[in-house]
């Protein structure tokens, strides 16, 4: 079950939505990938952008519905975010969707940020995100101990995947947010160009700084 400090992050950024999607039954590493989206919507807002709440079709709703479980872009009408700001182009940020890496596997990233023109390509073809398409990726693992290192492995094999290098030597394209701490997670998925930013809750907020500046530094690159 989610907390309500949790609950209260995501109210929080959408304060417009009449309706989140989300309850205090609901699955808390449901609810921890909405406040990570949270945060970034608060960054960016904070940095300029626009933040609205479009439906799959593309129009302003008040009403919240996000994935609580891995689905395709171009499927079904859940809720994302689109960002605007002048002279850059307009993005999207989605929760629970596929992204076509190198292989023939498709994996589902917690957080995905994407031009808007590519969202709208794959929305026309019903196709997915390719790698080439991703902004800032996030993963979101909300856990009750310190992160095992399978999880590392897990995150790795998906920026091996997907390509995400580090773009210069202190911000990457992807980044790992956890409620909880892993140095030798944070070790391996280091090596490989993915950040790491732990302890991230409500009840830590030069965590959330911390995450929040480094989505304001990826959108910069946009």
């Amino acid at each position: 079950m989610a907390s309500s400090s949790l609950l209260a992050s995501v109210q929080s950024a959408f304060s417009s939505a009449v309706a989140l999607g989300y309850n205090s039954g609901t699955a808390a590493h449901d609810v921890y990938e909405g406040y990570v989206l949270a945060k970034l919507v608060e960054a960016a807002r904070s940095d300029g952008w626009t933040c609205e709440l479009r439906d799959s079709t593309g129009a302003l709703t008040t009403r919240a519905v996000f994935r609580l479980g891995p689905g395709r872009l171009p499927s079904g009408n859940f809720s994302h975010v689109r960002l605007s700001k002048p002279g850059k182009p307009d993005l999207e940020a989605h929760i629970g969707v596929k992204v076509r890496g190198k292989s023939p596997v498709a994996h589902e990233f917690d957080l995905l940020v994407l031009r808007r023109s590519a969202a709208d390509l794959c929305r026309r073809t019903g196709s997915d995100p390719v790698r080439s398409d991703v902004v800032i990726h996030a993963e979101a693992k909300y856990y009750g101990g310190n992160l095992s290192l399978p999880i590392g492995r897990a995150v790795v094999g998906l920026a091996v995947d997907c390509d995400m290098a580090t773009i210069h030597p202190f911000v990457s394209p992807s980044v790992l947010v956890t409620n909880q701490n892993g140095f030798t997670v944070e070790q391996l998925i280091a090596h490989y160009g993915v950040t790491f930013r732990f302890l991230i809750t409500p009840a830590n907020p030069r965590g959330e700084y911390f995450l929040e500046d480094l989505f304001r530094e990826l959108l910069k690159t946009a």
